[in-house]
């Protein structure tokens, strides 16, 4: 069950503090509040948090779940030097218990964003991830600041349905506090894990960061480390793509067995570890669960060549073949596992339901994949985004019928992952899941907020929950007025961003589709953009985009299932020209690109940037998605 999803009200008031009259001093009034879920508190400088939704604690989750809450410690005039937080368990009435060792506490740990990934909020401020374990976690709160602490609490699977009450006590320097909590145990079991959720964990590259930052390992302690780390992702319902231990190991039939290993990635297939592999999933009768993952994002000739090859090949073997695309005719019927990235360049709306439930109904699988794009306002996995993005993904997943998800590594970290989490093309969060618990005097991984919500979101679809992302259901239709052949001008507008103005219209043979932008404030690495579609995106899944830079640089980019292409030689003529302040840009294309349709999708677009945070402003579409783009009729 998720922090983040409302629990509804189980009870008045829970919230009880009380300070002795021998406490009451200027330490004593330091302030204890219990966080209402979907929020993470972010801050604009260390301890100084932006504003807050509070609520009691009041929770609801099924047996074997596990459910989150999060509370503040704010010092008063003096500065707390020690936080003691004592646990004491939860009970019902009928003294049913769930007891004090399922609860985890952890201190937040916030980390600076200078260039915002381009999600909803784009100011540079301080963002909660790395969960540090209370006992390893800093003591200390200066005056007048707060700390923000996470919970979470595992539901026994064989506990009795009911409400649980319960509380925290709290000693801070010597004054005390009480935090209530109730929890409402369902009458429902959180099944087996069914949901393949799969995370990139790199043994090598993880042991060459240890050792870069002045660790090393025998290969005895780097087996155990391995196992901490799989074992780790494990309890939040994840498995890393390969098993921690050798394929020869005594120990690889336990872990085939376990019932919460749902995915083993094979070795590739000229591994001397293929065949042995092989060997000991069908000794212990865990084929179903292996997968092939070894061609990434094909989208040359040569890549189709390699699918179709080694499908059949792994077919006769009884094992399902995993590619990084969405179903489409140069893979038909050479791909077992079909894994989408869910958010494209297309748009999260390029995904064709019915394409995917036809394969399903063919005995295939249907997977995704999430990187960096599109960002807000899609939902995202990125360290600077809203608490109930990762949520948001419950609604893709029921829609699209996706059963599983891949995705590109856990432990992306530089040097200093505690205070820098920049990461691939302009983002930060991304190929990061956990930390290093070294850093902070512990072993092995410690988890990140992300990661909470993550396994949040799988318990979810394991239990038949969805969350809602608010989505547009059909194309924006534009007035008459909006699809003439007269100039009109059309704001395309962000709050934060530089304003730009669009004109669009017909050349009197009505042959070129003729596009004009005024861009106050264009920077270097600026951009504009057309994205013209098919009417029927369904029926030919393609879109075009023609780009004009800053510099004046034309590019012309084609996207369909089988993947993206530059385009040369396109008919495709641009200028560029500045005003004082003003950037103008025109752009004529040829209608025969599109085959000369009498209606036709289109959108317009400008890349800028915000407080170094690269973002893409759409004047209709959420993202580009073709099948939400308005329609031009030519007349």
């Amino acid at each position: 069950m998720s922090i983040f999803s409302s629990c509804g009200v189980l009870l008045s008031a829970l919230l009880v503090t009380f300070i002795p009259a021998r406490a009451q001093n200027a330490r004593a009034t330091w302030k204890l509040i219990p966080v209402s879920p979907g929020q993470k508190i972010t801050a604009l400088s260390p301890g100084n948090l932006e504003a807050f939704r509070a609520a009691p604690i009041q929770l609801r989750a099924a047996r074997g779940e596990m459910t989150n809450f999060q509370f503040v410690v704010t010092a008063g005039e003096k500065s707390i030097e020690h936080v003691e937080i004592k646990a004491n368990g939860l009970a019902s009435i009928l003294a049913d218990s769930i007891p004090t060792k399922n609860l985890t506490l952890y201190r937040e740990n916030y980390v600076y964003v200078a260039r915002p990934s381009g999600n909803r909020d784009l100011t540079p401020k301080w963002w909660p991830d790395a969960l540090i374990p209370l006992d390893l976690a800093p003591q200390f709160i200066a005056a007048r600041q707060s700390a923000v602490f996470c919970a979470n609490l595992q539901i026994p699977t064989d506990a009795a349905p009911g409400d649980y009450f319960g509380e925290l006590d709290f000693l801070c320097d010597g004054a005390p506090r009480r935090l209530a909590l109730s929890v409402l145990v369902e009458n429902k079991t959180l099944p087996s894990p069914k949901f393949r959720g799969t995370v990139a964990l790199y043994y090598d590259v993880l042991r060459d960061w240890y050792l870069k930052n002045g660790q090393t390992f025998s290969d005895a302690e780097w087996k155990q480390q391995k196992k901490r780390y799989y074992e780790f992702l494990l309890k939040f319902r994840l498995n890393a793509y390969d098993l921690p231990v050798a394929w020869d190991d005594a120990e690889i039939e336990t872990y085939l067995r376990d019932p919460r290993v749902h995915s083993v990635r094979m070795p590739p297939l000229d591994s001397p570890n293929f065949a042995l592999a092989l060997q000991k999933m069908k000794a212990t009768g865990t084929l179903q669960k292996a997968f092939y993952y070894r061609i990434d994002e094909p989208q040359t000739p040569a890549q189709f060549a390699a699918v179709r090859e080694i499908t059949p090949r792994l077919r006769a073997l009884g094992i399902r073949h995993l590619v990084t695309a969405h179903p489409n005719s140069a893979l038909e019927n050479a791909v077992d596992i079909w894994c989408p990235n869910l958010g494209d360049f297309f748009g999260i709306n390029h995904l064709s339901a019915k394409a995917l439930q036809s394969e399903r109904k063919k005995g295939r699988e249907t997977w995704f994949y999430t990187m960096v794009e599109p960002k807000f306002p899609a939902p995202t996995w990125l360290l600077d985004d809203d608490a109930t993005s990762i949520g948001a993904f419950g609604s893709l997943i029921s829609k699209y019928g996706f059963g599983g998800f891949v995705y590109s590594m856990s432990h992306g970290w530089g040097p200093k992952p505690l205070e820098n989490l920049q990461s691939f093309a302009g983002t930060n969060g991304d190929g990061t899941l956990l930390y290093p618990a070294e850093i902070v005097g512990g072993v092995g991984p410690m988890p990140s907020l992300r990661l909470l919500l993550l396994r949040d979101l799988i318990e979810d679809v394991e239990l038949g929950r969805t969350s809602q992302f608010a989505t547009d259901s059909a194309p924006v239709m534009p007035s008459k007025s909006a699809i003439s052949t007269k100039n009109q001008a059309l704001a395309i507008q962000r709050e934060g961003a530089p304003a730009t103005e669009v004109n669009y219209r017909l050349d009197t043979k009505k042959e070129n589709f003729i596009v004009h932008f005024r861009a106050l404030k264009a920077q270097v690495g600026d951009y504009v953009a057309v994205e013209l579609a098919p009417l029927d995106i369904e029926k030919r899944a393609e879109k075009w985009r023609f780009v004009m830079t800053r510099k004046g640089n034309l590019a012309v980019e084609k996207w369909t299932r089988e993947g993206h292409f530059s385009i040369e030689n396109s008919g495709v003529v641009g200028a560029v020209r500045d005003v004082n302040s003003v950037t103008n840009t025109e752009l004529r294309i040829p209608l025969s690109i599109l085959g000369n349709e009498k209606q036709f999708r289109f959108d317009f677009l400008r890349r800028t940037s915000i407080n170094g945070a690269k973002i893409t402003i759409y004047k209709f579409s959420r993202n580009g998605d073709p099948a939400l783009m308005p329609v031009f009729r030519v007349r």
